[in-house]
């Protein structure tokens, strides 16, 4: 699978855990149209076949990542995961010097902090544009940035949601983009360190 697909990839990750109501099937169609990697087919398969109506999934989503009711909730934030509470500085320094060497500016009025699980795929799929598109004498510091966020931020991050999702008893729709975002990871990481 090229990286221009796992850029798509990524994308879909980003809306999936950043919007609530995000209608991602007929994106999740044409990737899966494109003829991806086996490994690939069948987690946005499933994210493809449980995708709920925008309402259904707010609710579900809610449920999961914002206002757990019988359940813990399950933080998106990676601060919270790797250190309690939001805004920890060991954790957003670091994603933050990925930020800024990336040149990303995140809207002054976003209101999301940055070390966000969608942010960071959003981040992933801008990066792997840098390496596809951009400039071929930056194309080294994007594939080592990109390696970064992979591996102290995103793997770290989504391996946390993934181990809580079954515990919580998640929605297929949101397992399978947890099973999507682990294969990505590992998938785009052996890529990345191949170029």
């Amino acid at each position: 699978m090229t990286l221009a697909l796992k850029a798509d990839l990524a994308q879909i990750l980003a809306e999936a855990f950043l919007e609530p109501d995000a209608d991602l099937r007929e994106g999740m169609g044409e990737l899966l149209d494109s003829g991806p990697i086996p490994s690939f087919v069948d987690p946005l398969g499933r994210m493809a076949r449980n995708a709920l109506d925008p309402t259904a999934q707010s609710v579900e989503y809610a449920r999961l990542f914002l206002h757990a009711k019988d359940t813990d909730t399950i933080h998106l934030f990676e601060s919270v995961q790797a250190r309690g509470h939001h805004m920890a500085p060991v954790v957003l320094d670091p994603l933050k010097a990925i930020y800024d060497e990336a040149d990303i500016r995140l809207q002054d009025d976003l209101g999301i902090p940055p070390d966000h699980l969608g942010l960071e795929f959003a981040c992933l799929s801008y990066l792997l544009g840098q390496v596809i598109e951009g400039d071929l004498s930056e194309r080294p510091r994007f594939v080592e940035l990109a390696l970064r966020l992979i591996r102290e931020h995103l793997r770290p991050l989504m391996n946390a949601v993934a181990e809580q999702l079954p515990q919580v008893a998640a929605h297929p729709y949101y397992q399978a983009a947890s099973d999507l975002g682990t294969t990505l990871l590992a998938e785009t990481d052996k890529s990345l360190a191949e170029i």
